[in-house]
């Protein structure tokens, strides 16, 4: 007896009809996940958050915060005096922050007019720091006089900012061998005060000598960390100038009468070497440095 076979039943993808032929239904398209795009911007969203939320509130606080300070501040007006005999004298100025203005007055003394800044977080304080701060204008030797602005300790922090201005009128007719040292500001030398001999460092500002080197002038120093020097040259003026920098420029006026030029640039240090004018001997030399900054000699 022969075993039963069965026929294989074939079962074919349903068929519609369209035109009076068949076709197969096409499959549905799949879907893409789009999830990933999701997590993809939540990320980024959240990044942007992180930063622009903190910086708001430190802009936000930063002005409330120098609202505040600006609300305390107190100042007060002074003036000191000395009185000064002989045709040389040797002059010594300190200031931590704030300008120093040097110029000609009258004759026999040297006046200083200051104007003193304190800030705190609150004026009450500001006070007491102000009253800290104090202006001594002393001969120190014969033929000696010191300047010095004597603040507190921490004198510069957040909550607490003192300065001290200082406008110094001298005798006109007298020479000095000057020393000057200001932390934070600017140190101006007017014309017509005769200076034979400056040592000046000015940590953050600016240095500025308005024709007031003397004949008989020694060789001298003038540097500045982060800032500018600026020089004013009369037609009759006989020195030599070397300047450096690390990072700056250095320039010269061309209706300056100059001699033994030595002009070097590297990427971004340069040096300048030179003689102004004509005379008798050896020219005295100045010596201007800045770290970060330019100098600039022009012509009176």
């Amino acid at each position: 007896m022969e075993p039963e076979r069965y026929e294989a039943e074939i079962f074919e993808p349903e068929k519609k009809k369209k035109n009076e032929e068949y076709y197969l239904e096409p499959e549905p398209p799949r879907r893409r996940r789009r999830w990933p795009w999701f997590v993809l911007g939540g990320c980024a969203m959240l990044c942007c958050l992180c930063l622009v939320v903190p910086l708001v509130f430190l802009s936000v606080g930063g002005v409330a915060f120098s609202a505040m300070i600006a609300g305390s501040e107190v100042t007060e007006r002074g003036t000191e005096q000395i009185d000064v005999t002989g045709d040389a004298l040797a002059f010594t100025v300190q200031n931590d922050v704030g300008d120093v203005t040097i110029e000609t007055g009258a004759e026999g003394a040297i006046v200083v007019d200051y104007v003193k800044r304190a800030y705190s977080i609150s004026r009450g304080e500001a006070r007491d720091r102000l009253n800290d701060v104090v202006i001594r204008l002393e001969e120190t030797a014969e033929g000696e006089v010191s300047l010095t602005v004597e603040s507190p300790s921490s004198r510069f922090s957040l909550v607490h900012i003192d300065s001290v201005d200082l406008v110094i009128s001298v005798p006109p007719d007298t020479v000095y061998d000057l020393v000057a040292s200001v932390d934070v500001g600017s140190l101006r030398i007017g014309n017509d005060v005769q200076v034979s001999h400056v040592d000046a460092q000015v940590d953050v500002g600016s240095i500025a000598l308005h024709s007031t080197l003397s004949e008989d002038l020694t060789d001298s120093r003038l540097r500045v960390d982060v800032g500018e020097v600026s020089l004013d040259l009369p037609e009759d003026a006989y020195l030599r100038v070397e300047g450096f920098t690390d990072v700056g420029d250095i320039s010269v006026d061309p209706a300056l009468d100059v001699s033994g030029v030595d002009h070097r640039q590297e990427v971004t240090n340069e040096r300048w070497t030179g003689t102004f004018g004509s005379g008798e001997g050896t020219a005295p030399l100045l010596e201007i440095t800045i770290d970060v900054g330019e100098i600039r000699i022009n012509a009176q």
